[in-house]
């Protein structure tokens, strides 16, 4: 019984992210194209899991001095804030320090905050964006460290179209 409830949390969680909208503001990074620093093994930790909607698998980059994460939106929007879903285990701390930026051209860029941690198993992390925050590129980098993988279960991304391109 147990593993059919959590079965259909998952379920409710994935509708959830496609679907849900918070002030008008919906998760504008489902399914868009997500590129690593470097890839630990691409075909079994593709980027796409880290957009996909599922709350049971990851994407995970090599280890490195300061792996990055970046979501191409593929277009302009609003960006309100940015929520990260930490791995369970022993391997949730290796989320920590994490740098959230957003750009639409690499010389404006817009700082979101920074995650210092190290994550707790399955820690919902979320950072704000500052207001009027409009970029097409979102990306997470762990910043501090000299051997690190980043290694999220999810990112969602919540933003609105904007009428400035």
């Amino acid at each position: 019984m147990h593993s059919f409830l959590l079965a259909i949390g998952l379920l409710s969680v994935s509708y959830a992210q496609k679907w849900c909208k918070h002030g008008g503001y919906t998760n504008v990074a489902y399914m868009k194209k997500v590129t690593l620093s470097s890839y630990h093994n691409k075909s079994s930790y593709p980027g796409s899991n880290a957009v996909n909607g599922k709350l049971n698998d990851v994407t995970v980059s090599d280890w490195e001095v300061s792996p990055w994460l970046r979501i191409d939106l593929g277009k302009n929007f609003k960006i309100l804030k940015i929520e990260v879903f930490a791995r369970g285990g022993d391997v949730a701390g290796r989320l920590h320090d994490v740098e959230f930026t957003v750009w639409s051209c690499p010389n404006r860029l817009h700082s979101c905050g920074r995650y210092i941690g190290p994550a707790k198993t399955g820690e919902r992390i979320v950072v704000f964006c500052p207001k009027n925050t409009v970029g097409e590129f979102v990306q997470l980098q762990i910043v501090e460290g000299e051997k690190n993988e980043i290694s999220p279960m999810e990112v969602r991304v919540w933003g609105k179209p904007t009428t400035k391109e």
